[in-house]
């Protein structure tokens, strides 16, 4: 007998194929499993052999075609010695890792980290050339404009001239004030003439307040961009529905700003994304297509690229600038001349923390921008949907440092009358003692 292997799919198909190939009576000696399939061990009779066959088939045996080598004898010792030192364990060298080559997520964290702040830290470089370029400008016209501090004044005029020119006010503009107060002889015609002038110039810088399509909210750090647009979603869901807002926050890397977000998104029950690269942020607006209002809100690092990039992704949406109310004129330039971005409109933030709006002022009565809306505090309900000039007026004519100007006035005259009155009595004494 003779055994076989036979390798299938299962047991059954093995048997099969064990009885088509030796027949019905096969004897089957094992079965198991082999990486899976199925192993049948099977033995099977074997023809005999006739005597012919198996005389021909006798042992020959092999000639031995090599000689073995002839090996000197070796002594014992020298062999255990060779063995001991073959099997001996050799000493691994010590593997020298350099920390530089051991991937550190911290590192790449703090590199990460390092990055933002650098470009960070440039940008308020930026910030102070510019302001220092426009202080040198400012100071070049007012040296060109001093003949004009020669022009006779009221003297119930000179505590508003006075603080009028120690106000942040633009040179042109400040020129423009004091000129327009000339010919008055008191103080309150005075300041109703630059109230009436400014609201005049201001009368056509206000914009109504956008609630449809892709809106765009970007802006220097710390401005309440975030704020903002939490603003701007609990209104939308008011008058919309939250169904039809949706909020994406844009490659806001930092730390605690998607936590923000959500949290004044569910406010307000709006939807909000996160939209780490231009790719996301296209399958979001694509997805969302069908809201009535998408408000993006994209970080102040690296503000003018961000905006292209959400331009290119979306074509027809409108940019809105964030600024504080106390915001310089050349950070409100800076942002004006933002490179391939045209600004929809300008949302101010922090009306009751301003003091000296001025530069804004003088940016709205150039006409390059107009003012859609604006807040006075933290909360999102404080705020305004369109702002009242008058107010943004009110704000620096209220805070023109007028009292101490009359009272500096009221010392000089003090001091003069009790010097007159100490000449005076000086002098009576100095007759009375000559007469006697």
């Amino acid at each position: 007998m003779e055994l076989k292997r036979i390798i299938a799919r299962d047991a059954k198909m093995a048997r099969e194929k064990a009885v088509s190939m030796y027949g019905p009576d096969v004897l089957v000696i094992s079965s198991g499993k082999v990486r899976g399939q199925a192993e049948l061990i099977v033995a099977v009779d074997v023809e005999p052999m006739n005597q012919e066959l198996a005389v021909a088939e006798a042992f020959v045996p092999t000639e031995v075609t090599y000689q073995n080598p002839i090996q000197s004898p070796v002594n014992f010792s020298d062999v255990l010695v060779d063995t001991m030192n073959k099997n001996k364990r050799q000493e691994k060298k010590e593997k020298v890792i350099e920390e530089d080559s051991l991937p550190d997520n911290t590192n790449m964290k703090i590199d990460a980290s390092s990055n933002r702040e650098a470009l960070r830290g440039r940008e308020i470089v930026d910030m102070v050339r510019e302001e220092l370029a426009t202080l040198r400008k400012e100071f070049k016209l007012s040296q060109q404009m001093a003949m004009w501090q020669g022009v006779p004044i009221s003297r119930a005029l000179v505590p508003l001239k006075n603080a009028l020119q120690e106000a942040s006010i633009p040179v042109s503009l400040r020129a423009l004030l004091i000129d327009s107060i000339q010919n008055f002889e008191d103080a309150e015609p005075a300041i109703e003439e630059i109230r009436r002038l400014l609201s005049h110039a201001l009368k056509d810088a206000i914009k109504p307040l956008p609630l449809e399509g892709v809106q765009v909210i970007a802006g220097p750090s710390g401005t309440g961009k975030s704020l903002m647009v939490a603003r701007l979603a609990q209104l939308a869901s008011v008058s919309m529905g939250a169904q039809s807002v949706a909020v994406i926050s844009y490659n806001d890397m930092r730390a605690g700003a998607w936590n923000q977000t959500q949290l004044l998104s569910a406010q307000s029950g709006v939807d909000c994304y996160r939209a780490n690269n231009a790719g996301t942020l296209k399958l979001l607006i694509e997805e969302h297509a069908q809201r009535k209002l998408i408000i993006i809100d994209t970080p102040g690092v690296q503000m003018a690229e961000r905006l292209n990039e959400v331009i290119m992704v979306c074509p027809q949406a409108q940019c809105h600038a964030v600024v504080s109310a106390d915001a310089s004129q050349s950070t409100l330039r800076r942002i004006l001349q933002t490179l391939q971005i045209q600004w929809h409109s300008f949302m101010v933030t922090k009306m009751d923390e301003a003091t000296q709006p001025w530069g804004l002022i003088q940016l709205l009565i150039d006409g390059n921008v107009s003012v859609s809306a604006c807040s006075r505090g933290e909360g999102i309900s404080d705020w305004m949907q369109q702002m009242a000039t008058v107010d943004l007026v009110q704000v620096g004519i209220s805070n023109l440092n007028l009292s101490s100007n009359d009272q500096h006035a009221e010392d000089i005259r003090s001091n003069l009358a009790m010097s007159s009155s100490r000449i005076a009595q000086l002098a009576s004494q100095q007759t009375g003692a000559i007469y006697e």
